[in-house]
């Protein structure tokens, strides 16, 4: 198949990593591990405004330790911006629950929607321990999910160690106050509405490709976060390649993920600046690489 748009493999099943999206696992303390994340400083000469931004990953291995400089960061500032509260999300199943319909087939299951792919699809998944006839009722973009936090869990990365996490629980501990840039229910709402030609595609290119391959792309794509690598994660958007036919749906899908998000992150981001606020900013990661990118949008608006 000719390929248009230009996307690594695993990209589209880890995206999901950088975003609030049924993720689960947890780990242990361990020995420390520590970690140099993109991180970034934003100023506005004018009013004194500082904005201190954080690449995050909604998983992390155990003993994960982040630089004294972004508690340090956190303590200057009266807000700590995210995308959604986990902390809070984790008290209100009921919005969860809400939010969770929206990822529903509207109509029959997942097996009408897969067709033939369903069998071999279901084989993978029992085989790797994940089936459970209740998510007959999802779209594949949940199953997509599903197998992206197995490949996370199986790398030893973990949901209880996420950046998001830890700058939330420090942050509550130490009385700031919490803005979040979108809901959950706005997450999955975004994840509901990829056509469900694109999601068939990612599902069915994950499970085809072979899970050690899943791994090393994981571990890449962790090891390029933990390093403060936008360069690879720049590389990791910009190889491989989908069929020409879905180079629509993939720039719709594109918009929805990263452009979007990070044009309302950035005019957000850009009032707190010139009304010489400070304020400490920790999205996924990839919204620094993806471009037009977070930094850049704010350059644009001065």
């Amino acid at each position: 198949m000719k390929c248009a748009e230009k996307i690594k493999k695993a990209a589209l099943v880890f995206a999901a990593m950088f975003c609030v999206f049924l993720l689960g696992g947890c780990g242990f303390n361990q020995e420390p591990k520590p970690v140099n994340p993109p991180f970034f400083t934003v100023r506005d000469e004018n009013t004194g405004g500082i904005v201190y931004m954080l690449g995050t990953m909604h998983v992390a291995e155990n003993g994960v330790e982040y630089p004294a400089e972004i508690y340090e960061a956190i303590d200057e500032c009266e807000t700590v911006a995210v995308e959604v509260d986990l902390i809070a999300l984790d008290k209100n199943q009921a919005e969860v629950n809400n939010a969770m319909k929206l990822l529903e087939c509207k109509s029959g299951t997942t097996a009408d929607i897969l067709g033939e792919d369903y069998a071999k699809i279901k084989a993978f998944f029992l085989d790797k321990g994940l089936y459970n006839a209740a998510y007959d009722k999802y779209l594949p973009t949940v199953w997509s999910s599903l197998l992206s936090n197995k490949i996370a869990d199986d790398c030893g990365y973990y949901s209880e160690n996420g950046t998001d996490r830890a700058v939330i629980q420090y942050a509550m501990k130490n009385n700031k106050k919490i803005y979040e840039f979108e809901s959950v229910y706005e997450q999955y709402k975004m994840n509901s509405e990829e056509s469900l030609e694109l999601q068939i595609f990612s599902l069915n290119d994950a499970v085809n490709t072979p899970y050690d391959e899943q791994l090393s792309l994981m571990k890449e794509l962790y090891g390029a976060w933990s390093k403060g690598d936008i360069s690879a994660l720049e590389q990791m958007l910009e190889s491989g390649g989908i069929p020409e036919e879905l180079s629509g749906d993939y720039a719709e899908y594109y918009a929805a993920m990263y452009t979007n998000r990070q044009e309302k992150m950035a005019e957000k981001i850009s009032e707190w600046l010139k009304n010489g606020d400070k304020v400490f900013v920790a999205v996924g990661a990839m919204h620094f690489a993806a471009a037009p990118d977070i930094l850049d949008l704010i350059e644009k608006s001065g």
